[in-house]
């Protein structure tokens, strides 16, 4: 994906270099009085806020998280990405350092909100009150944004790192020197708070749907937006990673025993994000694969997303080997692919004799809209994964699994003729906050107590599995607390396969060691005479996960500009 804006950060500290691209630091350097002029300038600040932003489709390097969890390997040995499943990162080298982009974008919304803090337009009032009135109200929702933004940028810290240091303004290097080497990390519950506070400050100012903005900022955050951060950081704040009962350390987590109270919060909040339903509208996208394809304008599940120009480079990196060139980066595993359920709602199993005679049919519909198996349709011909088949091993980087991509993958492209297609990276959706409202129920009250909610745990799981264009059979009342919790587990592993969530999710439920640090495996296809095929899953890759690693490393440059104030997290030193 191109990236438009280019900038280098320290910790906070702002250091300008001369490049081809325009500098967005040059901005934070326009007087008040050309921002008042030039409404052009105020409009390209605002647009700087969002550049920072996580890319989705490229997170790490060209690859994503997808392939440093247990839902896919990448086929390429050297991506940086394979550096998490070796085990080989530390405080000086981590393939997904995301702190200098993340406190850049935090000075971003500070170069936006300081430079607008009393700008009135007032001098537009008289000669042309329209375009007053227009800017007074352009000015407090984008105010509104920075805030937005603001809180997403920490929550992508938080959500990495524990606590962080909250910066409440702009800092330079060049005046404010010993303030920089005295910062230190905030706790985890005041970063929550303060993320939380944000969400909230931002609500009063976003609109409330997308169709009251303009169809050119498609994109940009509305309250259904700031609403699902809110229930996203309070979902993350009550589970098991960040309220450790043997933990006294406020960096990392809670220390104290208030965990079924942070449950109901985080229900709460998710709840306030599906009361939007009738208004924002939200709804289920009744075509599953259409959420994923930009075909349309816009889906009414999608709350908040970041979309980019058209382009064919996700899919020359995934399409599979011996389709136009495809280089087949992504391949889903069989852990995955084994979590999709039967048809009729029962676990998958090779050693029923059934199953796995024929181990994709009648299976879970999601299965074969997330992974192109073998002797599917794509692109009009059967995929021949089998071994010597003409789009299987040993040709050069094909399928290390058996499986390629389908979740994204525009497979109308010629990409012969350098055919494109716009794309979108979501962020935020309905069903993430249905599992979530899920979750945040049955760790509160179980599956069947609808409190004051007037929805019940296995309503919200039920309301994902059974809609329109999935259909599968709802889970049954009779299911028990524990029960339920993997279901619901399972079902988010699914649902929201490929779409950054399974990677922080095994984290935050603390199964990282069996997750992230499982044997991943594929399946050996072989064709035989009669023209049936043999599937055996195997082993392909032990991966590594250390106790440790449920938090990253504080990059240890950042602990030498505060002369150690900002402490390492446990098990990095």
């Amino acid at each position: 994906m191109k990236i438009i804006f280019k900038s280098l950060i320290g910790l906070f500290v702002l250091f300008q270099f001369s490049c081809s691209y325009l500098e967005p630091e040059a901005l934070s350097l326009t007087t008040r009085l050309d921002v008042i002029n030039n409404f052009s300038n105020l409009t390209r600040l605002r647009n700087n806020m969002f550049t920072s932003m996580p890319e989705g489709y490229n997170a790490v390097g060209n690859s994503w998280r997808a392939s440093a969890s247990d839902e896919s390997e990448d086929v390429n040995e050297t991506e940086a990405v394979q550096d998490f499943n070796s085990g080989n990162w530390s405080i000086y080298s981590n393939p997904d350092d995301a702190w200098a982009r993340n406190y850049q974008g935090i000075r971003k919304t500070f170069d936006f909100s300081e430079a607008t803090d009393t700008i009135t337009f007032i001098e537009f009032k008289i000669p042309d009150p329209v375009t007053y009135a227009a800017r007074i109200s352009n000015m407090k929702m984008w105010r509104a944004e920075a805030q937005f933004l603001r809180a997403f940028y920490y929550f992508e810290l938080v959500k990495r790192y524990g606590g962080v240091p909250i910066v409440n303004r702009k800092i330079s290097i060049r005046t404010e020197a010993d303030y920089l080497t005295s910062i230190k990390r905030n706790s985890y519950d005041e970063c929550v708070k303060h993320i939380v506070s944000l969400c909230d400050s931002s609500i009063q100012g976003l609109p409330l749907r997308l169709s009251d903005i303009a169809n050119a900022d498609w994109g940009r955050p509305t309250v259904g937006a700031a609403l699902a951060l809110k229930a996203r950081m309070l979902t993350y704040a009550a589970s098991d990673l960040f309220n450790r009962p043997s933990n006294n350390n406020p960096l990392v987590g809670y220390t104290d025993n208030r965990r079924i109270e942070r449950w109901r919060i985080a229900a709460a909040a998710n709840k306030a994000v599906l009361d939007l339903m009738p208004v924002a509208p939200y709804s289920f996208q009744s075509t599953y694969p259409a959420l994923f394809q930009l075909k349309t304008l816009r889906s009414n599940e999608v709350i908040f997303e970041r979309r980019y120009g058209a382009s064919n480079t996700f899919e020359t990196l995934n399409y599979p080997i011996g389709y136009q060139n495809g280089r087949s980066g992504t391949c889903p595993t069989q852990n995955l692919v084994d979590a999709h359920e039967m048809r009729t709602g029962i676990p998958f199993d090779w050693r029923n004799p059934v199953h796995a005679a024929d181990p994709y049919a009648n299976r879970d519909p999601r299965l074969l809209m997330n992974v192109i198996v073998n002797n599917s349709v794509w692109k009009g011909t059967n995929v021949q994964l089998w071994e010597g088949g003409a789009n299987a091993k040993p040709l050069f980087r094909a399928s290390k699994t058996g499986y390629y991509l389908k979740k994204y993958v525009d497979e109308t492209l010629n990409l012969a003729t350098g055919q494109t297609s716009a794309k979108q990276w979501i962020y935020f959706r309905l069903a993430e906050n249905y599992l979530n409202f899920a979750e945040a129920m049955n760790e509160a009250f179980g599956p069947n107590v609808p409190d004051t909610f007037r929805l019940t745990a296995l309503q919200a799981l039920n309301a994902v599995r059974t809609r329109t264009g999935v259909a599968m059979p709802a889970v049954l009342a009779t299911v028990t607390k524990d029960e339920m919790k993997e279901r619901i587990r399972n079902e988010r592993r699914v649902e929201l396969a490929f779409e950054d969530h399974r990677y922080w999710d095994v984290r935050r439920w603390m199964i990282g060691e069996t997750t992230l640090g499982a044997t991943i495996r594929g399946v050996r296809v072989t064709r035989e005479a009669n023209g049936s095929f043999r599937y055996v899953p195997y082993d392909l890759e032990k991966r590594i996960f250390l106790e440790r690693m449920y938090l990253y490393p504080i990059p240890q440059p950042e602990i030498v500009k505060t002369n150690g104030n900002i402490l390492q997290n446990p098990g990095w030193n």
